[in-house]
């Protein structure tokens, strides 16, 4: 274990972390759960000057209608997207990973702004914010920018958030009629373990009973990030959702997947069960989409 000495910092306001984000440059850095950042400071991977800590931002929590989108603020823990309404009814995907995600102890912890900004390759979050078309707020003391949650993890621990910068929202576009989302994934044990694979896939039929008109599908622990499913989404679009169809696209995936060696698994395992996650993410968005929920 390593000994760590910063200035703890817990700002009232989100003006207030700013302000001191700003102060502190590249040696400062946001903490909200702590999940990730907690072990990563004892192994010394980490060592900042300053944390600053957004547990009291309470302008940062919680999930509201704007318009026709939907707002995710980034400190609302896993624990409370498993079951908000408006996430389940709407972003399905989203709900089935935090629910999924680690224990009951860490779900209470761990917060969606942290899932997505620590850019772990086995995120979960992270690529049901893709196939869901979510766009990110990311603020500074200055400006705010907008930027596409399929372009914001750049690699391993990497994204497009500057120092200086917050994540403070995450905006949903309004779905389309008869859609519906679906996250699936591998582990060693039930909980508290790192995923093996998952599959995050969206559907969209043009009418009920109709043939697919969009679809969305992006794999994660299979690359160093989220990896979208191009060549599965090329296998659906414009055909009759019957199960031969899933099929093809499933196993269209594995040459979308990128995965490695390591302990909890080989390449050649990973990528085949690319196939068969992504076949039950479909069938899950399908399912989904003919009832009417995201």
């Amino acid at each position: 274990m390593t000994n760590v000495d910063f200035d703890f910092q817990e700002p009232a306001d989100l003006q207030g972390a700013l302000r001191l984000l700003a102060e502190g440059g590249g040696g400062a850095i946001p903490i909200a759960g702590g999940t990730d950042l907690l072990r990563e400071l004892r192994h010394g991977a980490k060592s900042p000057a300053r944390l600053v800590s957004l547990l009291r931002v309470e302008s940062l929590r919680g999930v509201r209608h704007d318009g026709d989108d939907l707002v995710v603020g980034p400190l609302t823990t896993m624990a409370e997207l498993a079951v908000h309404p408006l996430v389940k009814a709407r972003l399905s995907a989203i709900a089935d990973a935090a629910a999924r995600m680690g224990s009951a102890q860490v779900r209470n912890r761990a917060t969606i702004g942290g899932n997505l900004c620590n850019a772990r390759p086995c995120a979960d979050t992270a690529p049901g914010v893709i196939v869901l078309d979510a766009v990110l707020e990311l603020t500074s003391a200055t400006a705010a920018r907008h930027v596409p949650a399929a372009d914001f993890i750049t690699a391993p621990g990497r994204t497009l958030r500057q120092p200086g910068e917050l994540l403070t929202a995450i905006r949903f576009p309004g779905l389309l009629a008869h859609s519906g989302s679906c996250f699936v994934t591998l582990t060693n044990r039930k909980a508290v373990e790192i995923t093996i694979v998952s599959a995050t896939a969206r559907i969209t039929l043009d009418a009920p009973g109709g043939v697919i008109s969009a679809a969305s599908v992006s794999l994660g622990s299979v690359g160093p990030t989220p990896m979208a499913g191009t060549a599965a989404v090329a296998a659906l679009l414009g055909q009759s959702p019957e199960p031969d169809t899933l099929r093809a696209a499933a196993a269209a995936a594995m040459g979308d997947a990128s995965p490695i060696d390591d302990f909890r698994g080989s390449a050649l395992f990973r990528r085949w069960m690319v196939e068969v996650l992504t076949r039950r993410a479909l069938e899950g968005a399908l399912a989904r989409a003919r009832g009417g929920a995201a």
